[in-house]
């Protein structure tokens, strides 16, 4: 007998369950979300990207949002913008701790959206708040948003009754 006729192969998942589970509850609840909201780290972009989000979020409009641009070089900041929006997606900056930047992402959420919400008004539903998904790793930073359209979360994944709240997923 051959000995490669005698191994047994053995398929290895090493998916983590939660992270399997995230990922079933995001793919769950893009369906009535209007835009997803990715918070990057500034410093790390691309490294603090979870490579999943561009298959699971296709479809959907979508800003890249890159938080703590204080420890940034501001050039690379600006070279940041540019990648992002070469690849047809919105980015601004922002520091969490001075909340900085935070006014100009929810302008430019609502410029995004202002044509769906005109929408929806012609139809007769004035006053639709958008319904964001934000999306984070959080193995490098928290950030929450104090606007009167995103709430903050404790930073666990949980579920929401469907409603016209803001959802934060941790991805990791």
């Amino acid at each position: 007998m051959n000995k490669e006729q005698n191994t047994t192969q053995i398929n290895i998942n090493w998916y983590p369950g939660h992270m399997a589970k995230t990922r079933r509850q995001i793919e769950q609840d893009l369906k009535i979300v209007d835009i997803v909201i990715e918070l990057l780290d500034a410093r790390i972009p691309i490294s603090s990207q979870n490579p999943d989000i561009a298959n699971i979020t296709r479809g959907k409009k979508k800003i890249i949002v890159l938080n703590k641009c204080d420890l940034a070089d501001e050039k690379k900041n600006q070279q940041w913008i540019q990648f992002f929006e070469n690849k047809g997606i919105p980015a601004v900056l922002t520091d969490s701790n001075s909340g900085k930047g935070i006014d100009q992402c929810i302008r430019k959420i609502e410029s995004m959206m202002s044509e769906d919400l005109q929408n929806q008004a012609n139809k007769g539903r004035i006053g639709r708040k958008i319904r964001a998904m934000i999306l984070r790793n959080t193995q490098y930073w928290k950030i929450f948003f104090h606007q009167p359209n995103f709430q903050k979360n404790d930073g666990r994944c949980r579920k929401q009754a469907r409603s016209n709240q803001t959802k934060t997923m941790d991805t990791y």
